[in-house]
């Protein structure tokens, strides 16, 4: 759950700090602070909620990467289904 939540932060994050970044440079001379936050918090929240689900599941293969499944635990999947 950790590492879900991690990859989910650094989207989000990464999401909300170029949003901020191609507001600024768009209205660089005169800064508009109110649509800017507007856009921001907007873009955050749609890439924090969205972005969960497949965090989740980019953090469920990256384990399996890291920890595939044993000869035994294949077992008891074959026999599961």
């Amino acid at each position: 759950m950790l590492g879900a939540s991690a990859i989910s932060f650094i989207l989000t994050g990464g999401a909300l700090v170029l949003t901020l970044a191609v507001g600024a440079l768009i209205s660089y001379p005169d800064i508009a602070v109110l649509e800017l936050l507007i856009s921001t918090i907007s873009v955050t929240l749609i890439v924090g909620v969205a972005g969960y689900p497949i965090s989740y599941t980019t953090w469920l293969a990256i384990d399996l990467i890291m920890r595939p499944l044993d000869a035994d635990e294949l077992a008891n999947t074959s026999k599961q289904q």
